[in-house]
């Protein structure tokens, strides 16, 4: 089969899959000059389809060739270094436009979640720093998860003046909480006793004076629910107990009575 020159349009396709990485030895553009190279061979019946094509750093892909490479003359060596300056420029010119259209996805996504706050919140903006807030939520949560905590901070927190608009503070402080209905709504896919954990630790800041760690209480809730002490004891505790010290005392007899039981 004779082989046809690939297009710029087909070699950046390849590079763009590829992430402009070399698929054998993990070289990078624009420290490593790239080229599109073919998984079975033209000579062997492969076609230049995308499918059949994959990117291979200059050492990887004239390495597989068992020729001898021609003498390299000086007007040669000269020559193949200007080749090779050109082919890093223009392969950087490629990763920078890869690059520049990774970014435009990313401004429509973030343009859309403002837009979507901006309809939950009945006409309020997203401020830049607002704005930075969602730009760093999408870095850990999917622009779905977002939203349905945006739906759940509007319900939740949003409260409404006597011309049924949103109050400036209620606004703020739905938005505030996106985040964390992010990170509950997370946890919870992976353990479905959050959400009641959560309202139990509620229970144990209301009613402990104090000395008080959110981070604690939840530790010790998780580790009697890990010996199956049931939810409802739990929140008997919690309402029961005056203090830190009787609610740590509580749980540590629960879980030693929870031991008992499974011995």
């Amino acid at each position: 089969m004779t082989r046809q020159a690939l297009t710029k349009s087909v070699r950046f396709e390849v590079f763009k899959r590829d992430s402009f990485r070399c698929q054998y030895c993990g070289s990078e553009a624009p420290s490593a000059v790239l080229h599109v190279d073919h998984i079975e061979a033209v000579a062997n019946g492969g076609t230049n389809d995308i499918t059949n094509l994959i990117t291979a750093c200059s050492a990887c892909n004239l390495g597989k060739s068992d020729k001898p490479l021609s003498e390299n003359t000086a007007v040669e060596k000269s020559r193949n270094q200007m080749e090779e300056l050109q082919e890093r420029r223009e392969q950087l010119q490629l990763m920078m436009e890869w690059r520049k259209g990774l970014r435009s996805v990313g401004d429509d996504t973030l343009d859309g979640l403002v837009s979507y706050w901006k309809n939950r919140a009945h006409g309020f903006n997203v401020t830049l720093s607002g704005q930075q807030v969602l730009e760093k939520l999408l870095r850990k949560y999917t622009i779905d998860e977002i939203c349905v905590a945006m739906d759940a901070a509007a319900v939740g927190y949003l409260k409404f003046d006597e011309k049924d608009k949103p109050t400036w503070e209620s606004v703020g402080l739905a938005f505030a909480k996106i985040g964390g209905v992010c990170r509950v709504n997370k946890a919870s896919k992976d353990n479905p006793d959050v959400p009641r954990l959560l309202y139990i630790r509620g229970i144990l800041r209301n009613r402990i004076p104090g000395y008080f760690s959110p981070h604690q209480a939840m530790d010790w809730l998780k580790a009697a629910r890990s010996w199956d002490v049931s939810i409802e004891d739990l929140a008997d505790i919690a309402r029961r107990i005056k203090n830190w010290s009787q609610f740590t005392a509580a749980i540590r007899e629960a879980i030693d009575i929870a031991k008992k039981d499974a011995a």
